[in-house]
């Protein structure tokens, strides 16, 4: 399964409620008539989110035979079109990525998405090996631990987004679900936490993370 995900803000002469609504309802019925589409979900800001991002897509598909027998599809070239009616499309940037499900959980009611870029001396392959197995099993190892995240999965950006010395917007993203954002607030300052941090440290760029609160809208 590959995921695309797409960030980017509103057209700036929207107010947001215009722009969520039409997100919701005319954008996400054009969206499901793509072929292939597994899932769909848009990630809404969260009151508190800042301006950063105005809204966040995931769009799953089998493989990348499957999104690219969409070219030049009548839906695709619809989704195109009507970006134009809600989004600020030169803000627009994707990744195509590989998910991995480090925690496998039940989906909590606060999910925090990290756009994640990694430190510009690490090599891309270094990097997704690092982020996956010391990154991910010291978060691992805390999934019972009081307040971590009931899930957590991670998007790798394919090393298709690396050819020919391409850099991707983002190297990845995190998603974390927690019961309230108390409880991350208390898991992000635990000593357990530290563990990961310290994995952290030299693979990320700190200057090029997002995390945002969101709230997700399941459509499909």
């Amino acid at each position: 399964m590959l995921k695309q995900v797409t960030i980017f803000k509103k057209r700036p002469d929207l107010a947001t409620d215009a722009f969520e609504e039409h997100w919701r309802t005319r954008h996400a019925e054009i969206v499901c008539e793509l072929p292939g589409l597994r899932r769909y979900v848009q990630n809404h800001m969260a009151p508190d989110a800042g301006d950063h991002v105005d809204g966040i897509a995931e769009v799953w598909f089998d493989d990348i035979d499957a999104m690219r027998a969409n070219a030049g599809h009548p839906a695709l070239e619809a989704i195109r079109a009507d970006e134009r009616n809600f989004i600020d499309v030169d803000t627009m940037v994707a990744i195509i990525a590989e998910p991995a499900i480090v925690i496998d959980g039940e989906a909590g009611d606060a999910k925090l998405i990290v756009l994640v870029k990694r430190n510009p001396s690490v090599e891309p392959e270094r990097f997704h090996r690092a982020w996956r197995d010391e990154v991910g099993g010291a978060m691992a190892a805390l999934a019972s631990a009081p307040h971590a995240p009931t899930r957590y999965e991670q998007d790798h950006t394919r090393a298709g987004g690396y050819r020919h010395g391409r850099e991707p917007a983002f190297d990845g993203t995190a998603s974390l679900w927690f019961p309230n954002q108390d409880a991350a607030g208390a898991f992000f300052t635990s000593p357990g936490f530290a563990t990961v941090a310290a994995a952290e440290r030299d693979l990320m760029d700190p200057a090029g993370i997002k995390a945002l609160w969101v709230e997700p809208v399941i459509v499909r």
